[in-house]
């Protein structure tokens, strides 16, 4: 056996429960955010007094948080990881991680809304690790299995996207406190902790000189991104798909509590469902589809189903089996313009930049789950609750437009 591939044997295993318990960590929020923000008749209501405008402003800031310290902080979490090391760093980010989590329960307890604001900060920052996984895959992957390992995030991050919120919904009806699923997300946090020390190897020799760090080096990505002429157009695509879609899921939780009279297991039974939809769209339709059409020819279909989608989901009828029976027209276009876009600049970058290009595609996707959710909060408090999707949708059918409204680019 190789030592790529020995190696790999070990350190796969280890980096794929890691991400995904970092995923189930962190969907568990996901119903728990509108019953606290903006849910009055739930005990676990913390912005009694606040109307429902600085209610909708307050969710989303809570939401943006986490996005906002992530984007900034993934560059460099990768760049320190390079010096000192994928295991050390990759420990330091999962036990902080646990540690927001934790945070995050006791500012439920406290009604302490600072607290709160400050626990996402702290797991934006830790919650990067993801870049310090995706490295250590790399130093792993022969390159004929790059492309195959790398997979293994995207079904990490699904798998925990479907367990992570049913989790969540269901310990707060079970338990009636909602701070309890914080506490079960502490706890996976400290097994992750304890899997990392323990289980993987390092796979980057430590030493070097210390890196020079620049706080704004995601920002220096995205400059680096549009500079890049063949694949300036799919980085755009990609930025208004992400913000749109980021428009969309940071405030559906929302919607159904405000709009379908949801509860928590509702509301997390929906982002699993959201999830599987993913899950069996990445694993059996794009396989499917790909085999007989082009990237551009699925996104042409698959941004525009999206963009009405996003748009129509305020307007449904306010029936919870409409609500449910509509994920797939979400869930489904979603995972193929993802997957396609995300081939497309793989494919449209230079020679020898592949990785660089989806890397920089990463911290696009960091900005759109960052600053999305703080503007829909604000569209929200200024014009209600359906101002999200209006605007999720515009995003997302101007990413069709900068693909198919204007002449394609030459082909490198």
């Amino acid at each position: 056996m190789s030592q790529p591939a020995a190696s790999a044997r070990r350190v796969l295993p280890v980096v794929f429960v890691t991400l995904m318990l970092d995923m189930v960590g962190l969907g568990i929020l996901f119903p728990i955010i509108p019953i606290l923000f903006t849910d009055a008749s739930s005990p676990s209501f913390m912005l009694a007094g606040y109307s429902p405008g600085m209610q909708f402003f307050l969710a989303g800031l809570a939401i943006a948080l986490f996005g906002l310290l992530q984007f900034l902080a993934a560059p460099l979490l990768g760049e320190l990881s390079d010096s000192y090391g994928r295991k050390r760093l990759l420990a330091i980010g999962v036990n902080v991680l646990a540690l927001s989590q934790l945070l995050f329960g006791l500012a439920v307890v406290s009604a302490s809304l600072p607290l709160l604001f400050f626990s996402r900060a702290v797991g934006g920052l830790a919650g990067a690790n993801f870049s310090i996984a995706q490295a250590a895959i790399a130093d792993v992957s022969a390159p004929e299995d790059r492309a195959k390992n790398f997979g293994l995030i995207g079904a990490a991050f699904g798998l925990g996207f479907i367990i992570g919120p049913v989790l969540g919904g269901w310990i707060l009806h079970l338990t009636g406190n909602a701070a309890a699923p914080f506490w079960l997300a502490a706890a996976l946090g400290a097994l992750n902790f304890a899997s990392v020390m323990l289980l993987m190897p390092e796979t980057r020799a430590v030493g070097g000189a210390p890196p020079r760090l620049h706080p704004l080096r995601g920002l220096q990505n995205i400059a680096a991104a549009f500079a890049e002429r063949s694949t300036r157009r799919y980085y755009a695509a990609s930025l208004l798909f992400q913000s749109g879609f980021s428009f969309f899921t940071s405030f559906i939780g929302i919607l159904l509590v405000a709009s379908f009279g949801f509860a928590e297991v509702s509301i997390g039974s929906f982002f699993g469902i959201v999830g599987i939809s993913e899950l069996v769209t990445q694993t059996v339709i794009l396989r499917w589809l790909t085999r007989r059409y082009s990237e551009r020819q699925i996104l042409k279909v698959s941004l525009a189903m999206l963009a009405l989608a996003v748009l129509c989901y305020p307007f449904f009828p306010k029936l919870a089996l409409i609500a449910y029976c509509a994920v797939p027209l979400v869930g489904v276009p979603s995972g193929l313009t993802r997957a396609n876009l995300g081939a497309l600049i793989s494919r449209s970058a230079p020679a020898g930049r592949q990785g660089v290009a989806l890397g920089i595609n990463g911290s696009l996707i960091a900005l759109a789950q960052g600053v999305s959710p703080f503007l829909a909060g604000l569209g929200s408090s200024a014009l209600g609750v359906a101002t999200p999707f209006v605007i999720g949708s515009v995003l997302v059918f101007s990413a069709w437009g900068v693909l198919f409204l204007k002449p394609r680019p030459a082909a490198h």
